[in-house]
């Protein structure tokens, strides 16, 4: 579920530009940590952005075709996909720094997109050429047009029209980047300016403007993740904005309250993450190897431990009691044979609150 919001827009932006504090002490963790995390998290976003637009390996496989290994051949399409999605990610996070917000730039991130898939070849980099309208398919083969996107005559214009409008509000500063963020993500989905790649492209452009606002932390947890979880929301909200934007371009509300309750949930898996690492960072290596007995395996008894790891029980049960002190492990009163298990999680939080923002639209 979704991390519970309150209060306008503006109490919103506060409340997530907060967390920087909150992630100033992954300064304190070692890079090789730090890397982890981030590989983790990439794995993540690259399984959950495919699996969003259709495609249907577990992220074991996505980090197996990272990795360079083809894991079947009879999913080569999915394959494909991972493979790009994980370049464009990686050309994300090295260059976001010197990448302006362009049609050029958008027209290359596409392009690197698509680059390891065949069938995408003859379109990759270019805006469509053939509508692509949102339709919902039915049981009995009935195609229905939920949204209709720009046409392709028109694409170069909207797009020329978006990229112009953002550049000159961020510039303004008039606008809070994340509202500027959610703002942009929407309308390129409106319009829709490539035949195939947009749902994925629009992800990896939403971390590209994070990043440039200075969210710096956003390669280690992933949004995509988030939103995959709650993707009948996703489309939901995205489908709700798109319609009264185009009477109405204020009126985005669904949209921009969606995409701000993702962000305020991959900060709170973000520092859910940083607290175990950080406090395993202070645990000696048999403390750490135990704790990950028990995550791969589940609970054990101090004699499975000892078997496990190929030491003592007396070392073990004294490292059982220390985990057990600090609150790392629970196990039931003593006895023989009991179990050592990791803490429960804390309750889901309640019901969401609503969110609300407006802006002009471009």
């Amino acid at each position: 579920m979704l991390a519970p919001v309150a209060g306008g827009a503006e109490g919103l932006t506060h409340a997530l530009d907060r967390f920087a504090g909150r992630w100033s002490k992954m300064r304190d963790l070692a890079p090789d940590k730090l890397s982890e995390l981030r590989r983790v998290a990439t794995i993540e976003s690259v399984g959950s952005s495919t699996r969003i637009e259709g495609a249907a390996l577990s992220d074991r496989e996505v980090a197996a075709v990272l990795g360079g290994l083809t894991v079947d051949g009879f999913r080569a399409r999915d394959e494909e996909e991972v493979r790009g999605y994980g370049d464009l990610l990686e050309m994300v996070f090295a260059g976001y720094e010197r990448m302006r917000v362009s049609e050029s730039t958008v027209k290359s991130l596409h392009h690197a997109l698509l680059r390891h898939s065949r069938k995408d070849a003859r379109h990759r980099g270019d805006y469509k050429t053939a509508p692509n309208h949102v339709e919902a398919t039915y049981p009995d083969g009935r195609r229905v047009v939920v949204f209709s996107t720009a046409p392709p005559a028109q694409t170069r214009w909207w797009m020329s029209r978006l990229i112009d409008e953002f550049n000159a509000a961020w510039r303004s500063e008039r606008w809070h980047p994340l509202v500027l963020t959610a703002d942009f993500v929407l309308w390129f989905l409106a319009i829709h300016p490539f035949q195939d790649g947009n749902g994925r492209l629009s992800r990896a452009l939403t971390t590209l403007l994070l990043l440039k606002a200075g969210y710096d932390y956003v390669p280690y947890a992933s949004l995509e993740r988030v939103i995959e979880d709650n993707k009948a929301a996703y489309y939901a909200a995205l489908r709700a904005s798109q319609v009264t934007v185009v009477q109405e371009p204020a009126q985005y509300r669904d949209w921009l309250e969606f995409f701000f309750r993702c962000l305020r949930t991959q900060q709170d898996t973000l520092a859910a993450t940083l607290d175990r690492a950080l406090q395993q960072s202070s645990l000696i290596p048999v403390q750490e190897r135990i704790l990950d007995v028990v995550r791969s395996r589940g609970p054990q008894t101090s004699t499975a431990l000892a078997t496990a790891l190929g030491i003592s029980q007396r070392t073990v049960r004294y490292h059982l009691m220390r985990l057990t002190q600090a609150g790392r492990l629970t196990a039931p009163p003593r006895r023989a044979g009991r179990l050592y298990s990791l803490p429960l999680e804390p309750p889901q939080a309640g019901p969401l609150a609503r969110a609300r923002g407006r802006r002009g639209g471009l």
